[in-house]
């Protein structure tokens, strides 16, 4: 179980995949918290499901809860609710109980952050609304139980758009919502048939190989259906992902049993915290990554590192790389510290003594001599390449260049296949390699 100083480290890698754009949303029923008539934070669908049972006069035992798909399933096994009943029940709950709800603040936190999917289990579209509160651009689409189709066009690529998709349907197209357990089983099935029109998006689970880092806020993860559903979304990308399990307070723990099994299955991490403390971590780390020149805890940094490029035309680049670096426990030095210390080289060459992580940042304008007399030294950089000697010299090719042979062939040439990190819109993915490699170096330095 990861103690204290793992905790942040990993809050702090999260938050920055999340500033990245790398990280997919799941929001599960214990995610939507609203205030009951006694004033204490439930799940909307457990108050849904309190509904149905006062519907239907259905008593409950002392050991049975107001879950919404065990309410379902119960009431449809006794025969006392249809299938389309269920639907429009449920649909007409909604419809009244969004309008003057007091939502739980974490919902606006979490749409104060980057997640480029948002992966709904409810029947509510309410994170829309905290969406449209700061007018972030989104796309929403649902998966339509009884009329499923293969017209889903988002493109990952080109669009800034959020995508918001309601996994087991939304409550203004009632047919489209999943209930039951019986419906839930029928429902994985469909999603992993050979009927194209009946499976999910194509375009949506391809994705999650290039989202690796996946949130999962306020699930049970004792539930049965968890186990089917996450093995059809991740049939193809088990090995890309690392997903992350956060429950809501006072909840039933997972057991020991259900951890192995997930984690063995899905790299699934449980980390000891609840729903809520993670999502006020997270915004205090991820608010971190923007100050300058600050390590991301209170830890004294475990290397310096300074980036060597044409100051005239590439600092862009530079803020950009310097912005990601500090996600890592990194002191960073950029050419804007060289003001008013003399002979550019000679600063350039007393830095290099004092940093273990050297990053010239390759472009035309880097090896234009008259503009930038760092390229004079590239050669002899290279030469002092000794990482086990914690001196690290890794050349970014930022911007297309033609490069020596000399160079091109170099091993420690980033990003590996020399891909421009800028102008080929490969930032999201080549940033997050470079800097992941860069802090399994760093973290295994002595400590200064």
């Amino acid at each position: 179980m990861p103690n204290g100083s793992n905790l942040t480290e990993m809050y702090q890698t999260i938050a920055r995949k999340v500033k990245d754009g790398n990280c997919v949303l799941f929001l599960g029923p214990g995610a939507i918290l609203v205030k009951d008539e006694n004033q204490n934070w439930k799940p909307l669908t457990d108050l849904c499901g309190k509904f149905l049972a006062q519907k239907y006069k259905l008593e409950l035992g002392s050991d049975e809860t107001f879950e919404l798909t065990y309410i379902c399933s119960l009431l449809r096994t006794r025969g006392l609710s249809s299938d389309n009943m269920l639907q429009d029940d449920v649909s007409n709950f909604y419809k009244k109980y969004l309008d003057g709800s007091q939502f739980h603040p974490l919902l606006a936190q979490l749409t104060d952050l980057k997640f480029k999917i948002i992966i709904n289990t409810t029947p509510d579209n309410i994170i829309t609304y905290f969406l449209d509160e700061i007018a972030t651009l989104y796309d929403t689409d649902c998966y339509n139980y009884y009329k499923p189709a293969s017209n889903f066009s988002f493109s990952f690529d080109k669009t800034p758009k959020v995508l918001v998709y309601n996994l087991f349907g939304y409550y203004e197209k009632s047919e489209s919502l999943v209930l039951t357990y019986k419906n839930q089983l029928a429902y994985i099935k469909k999603i992993v048939g050979e009927q194209q029109n009946e499976r999910l998006p194509d375009a949506l689970t391809n994705a999650f190989k290039d989202f690796r880092y996946h949130l999962f806020l306020g699930f049970d993860f004792e539930d049965w259906n968890l186990r089917l559903l996450l093995d059809t979304l991740y049939k193809n990308v088990r090995e890309n992902i690392q997903p992350y399990a956060y429950p809501i307070k006072g909840e039933r723990e997972t057991g020991p049993d259900t951890r192995v099994f997930f984690q063995g299955e899905f790299s699934m991490q449980f980390p000891p915290v609840d729903l809520e403390t993670f999502v006020n971590e997270l915004i205090k780390q991820y608010k971190n990554l923007d100050q300058p020149n600050l390590t991301s805890n209170s830890e004294p940094a475990r290397a310096n590192a300074l980036l060597l490029y044409n100051e005239g035309t590439d600092q862009d680049g530079a803020d950009l790389l310097a912005k990601h670096l500090r996600s890592i426990n990194l002191q960073v030095f950029t050419m804007k510290d060289a003001v008013g210390k003399g002979d550019l080289v000679q600063w350039a060459l007393g830095m290099i003594s004092q940093c273990q992580v050297i990053l010239p940042l390759l472009s035309v304008d880097f090896f234009d001599e008259n503009a930038n007399p760092i390229a004079a030294i590239l050669t002899d950089l290279i030469a002092r390449h000794n990482p086990r000697q914690q001196l690290l010299v890794m050349p970014i090719l930022l911007k297309a260049v033609n490069l020596s042979p000399n160079l091109e062939n170099l091993d420690m040439l980033r990003p590996i296949d020399r891909v421009p990190l800028l102008g080929a819109g490969q930032e999201l993915k080549y940033l997050p390699e470079i800097i992941d490699g860069l802090k399994r170096y760093v973290d295994k330095l002595p400590r200064k």
